[in-house]
């Protein structure tokens, strides 16, 4: 009966926006073809999703966030995809990004406009995103 089960990854995204909420933060991954995403990542063995957050920020981007919401979860891709425990936040739009290695990924700010126009990001990603927009 165990076997008639989907075992699930669990992962943790983030929409950052900016303080005046004209932008949101996301992810390029240049050596994938235009792939883009939010930042965060798989939860590691024994870490509590906000610990993730913190340490996916951390590495991604390089920066540290101290106040977020958490959102929701989804699947990503359907039944066989991830479980994307979701959160939001702001952060000022100037705000130093220092990814580790921008050849791999690297992060943007951008407007809804140019959410919208992404045409290889994931469709959760782009409804977490425009679901909770501020001002709008």
């Amino acid at each position: 009966m165990a076997d008639d089960y989907v075992k699930h990854e669990v992962s943790i995204k983030i929409a950052l926006y900016s303080h005046d909420g004209n932008k949101v933060l996301v992810m390029v991954y240049p050596l994938r073809e235009g792939l883009h995403g939010l930042p965060g990542g798989h939860l590691e063995d024994g870490e509590l999703p906000d610990q993730a957050l913190i340490r996916e920020l951390n590495e991604e981007v390089g920066i540290s966030l101290d106040v977020f919401e958490k959102k929701s979860f989804f699947l990503r891709n359907g039944d066989e995809g991830s479980v994307i425990l979701a959160y939001t936040a702001t952060a000022p739009a100037d705000i130093v990004l220092n990814p580790p290695d921008p050849a791999f990924e690297y992060a943007v700010w951008m407007t809804t406009d140019e959410v919208e126009a992404i045409q290889h990001m994931s469709i959760e990603y782009k409804q977490l995103v425009a679901e909770n927009w501020p001002n709008k």
